[in-house]
Formats: structure tokens, sequence, C-alpha cells
């Protein structure tokens, strides 16, 4: 009896001891895999490889291509046009036509870009040369008012459609920007030296280009905004007046055209005189010499 209660204890505390041990091994592995889920959670990843540094920057140091597709439906938005104007006139004096020209073009809020004047010389008339840009809308009127300033010799008006061009730098423009904004946030919580420099490396060439473009975008404005007239202006040689209109110029412009023929013809009397007087004396001493010879035979 003995025996068999020694028996019975020793098998309790096995029992009580294994227990104990699995208890230990629980615990353990709850600490172990409460740990590894701390250590999950408080880690951060690399910037590069996150899913917004790679839309923005490519390992090579390369970007994608960020800008949209224009739409295609230009007709709902407003059109953008370049209008260019070149203009000839014919004027008694160059200089003051200049002047009159550059007060018609800042009245309408214009300005005169560049402006050359070449004053007469006893070989070539005076001249001047203007570049204009005034308001796309006052283009008609001031080519009107520059039509009083002599005779219109030459006048040419185009136009541009740049409309499709102002809207695919536009939307350039807009996803570069949200480009940049995105590279910046991701500079800010740069968690290394390398991220950080490659960082500010693709977002400085992203800036880079939004500002090209934006100066593109702005010269395109401007000159859709203002138009470019180029001014010509030529001294009228003197006598010559401003052609006349209606049935009583066209008698004038007839007798002026009548008086230069005569006139012409004239002067070409003249130039021909000499030269019908020297055959004349030529073909008499000939004459003369043929009757002499005749005689003495």
């Amino acid at each position: 009896m003995v025996l068999s209660h020694g028996r019975a204890a020793v098998s309790i505390r096995t029992v009580r001891s294994a227990t104990v041990a699995l208890s230990l091994l629980c615990v353990t592995a709850l600490l172990l895999l409460t740990g590894c889920a701390d250590g999950d959670n408080g880690y951060s990843e690399p910037a590069r490889d996150r899913p917004a540094f790679q839309e923005d920057f490519r390992g090579d140091g390369t970007f994608p291509e960020s800008a949209p597709t224009a739409p295609n439906d230009t007709d709902s938005v407003r059109r953008e046009i370049i209008q260019t104007a070149y203009m000839l006139l014919r004027v008694e004096d160059p200089t003051v036509g200049a002047a009159e020209a550059t007060s018609i073009a800042e009245a309408v809020n214009g300005r005169v870009d560049d402006r050359t004047e070449r004053p007469e010389t006893d070989h070539n008339p005076g001249s001047a040369q203007l570049t204009i840009r005034v308001p796309s809308d006052e283009l008609d009127n001031v080519i009107e008012q520059f039509r009083d300033l002599g005779t219109v010799e030459e006048l040419s008006v185009s136009a541009r459609d740049v409309t499709s061009e102002a809207i695919d730098i536009d939307a350039r423009i807009d996803s570069l920007t949200r480009s940049v904004e995105r590279l910046q946030d991701i500079i800010a919580g740069a968690a290394s030296a390398e991220d950080l420099i490659a960082g500010e490396n693709a977002l400085a060439q992203r800036q880079a280009e939004l500002e090209s473009l934006q100066a593109r975008r702005n010269y395109l404005a401007d000159q859709v905004t203002l138009s470019t007239i180029t001014l010509t202006l030529e001294q009228r040689p003197p006598g010559d007046p401003n052609p006349a209109e209606g049935f009583w110029g066209g008698v004038i412009q007839g007798w002026d055209a009548l008086i230069s023929a005569v006139r012409a013809a004239i002067v070409g009397a003249g130039l021909a005189l000499p030269w019908l007087i020297f055959f004349a004396a030529g073909g008499g001493i000939i004459y003369v010499a043929v009757r002499l010879i005749g005689r003495r035979r």
C-alpha cells in the first residue's frame, strides 16, 4: 500500500510539472507573437518603395509621361486665336506717320515694341517701320485708323487657332503641379538620406519642366491677348498726290497718265534727235560721194 501511494504522488508531481512547463511555453509564444506584431506596425518602408513615389520617379532617374490627353472637344471652351497683320502705307512724312500710328495704338491700350526710322536722302526716300501690339478685339479698328494716315499699298491679316495647344499645356501644367506636391510630401517624410536625395532630384526635374511649361503658356496667352501689326511707312515721291476716288478721280488719273505719256514721248524724241542728225549727216556724205564718183565716170 505504501508503494502504491508513493507512485501516485510521483505521478501527480509529474503532471503538475508538465502543466507548468506547458503554461510557460504558451506565455513565451504569446510574447513572441506580440513582439512580432509590434515590429511590423513600427516598420517604415523606404520612400522609393511607396506607390506614390514610384508614380513620380523611376529607378533610372527618368519620369513617366504625366501629360494627360487633351480633350478633343474644343468647341465647349473659349477659342484661342493668334492674329497678325502686315500693312504698307505711302505717306508724305514717315516720321509724322510713325508718331500718329503710335498715338493710335496707345489710345486702345496698345504699345510699340520696335520702331525704326530712316530719314530722306538725295537718292532714297524716307521710311519707317513699327512693330505694334494692340488688343485682339481692337485690331480691325486700328487698321481702319491706319488707313487714314496715307495710301494703302499692301495689307494682309492672318489668324492661327492655338486652342488645342493651350488645352494640352494647361493639362500638363495641372498634372505636373500635382506631381510636385506629392514629391514634396514624400521628401518631408523621407526615412533615409538616400530617399531624401532621390526625392530632391526628382523634384528639381519636375519643377524645371513645370516652369518651362508655365513660361510657354504665358507667351501663348500674350500672343492671343495682343495682336501684332507690322506697319511699314514709305515716303511718297514729290509730285505724287494721293489718288482721288470716283469718276472725277478717274478723269484726273487718266489726264495724269496722258501727260506722263506725252512727257515720255517728248523725252524719247529728245533722246533720238542726236542719233537722227548723226545718221542724216552720214547719209548725206555718202550720197554726195556717190554722186561725185558717178560724174567722174
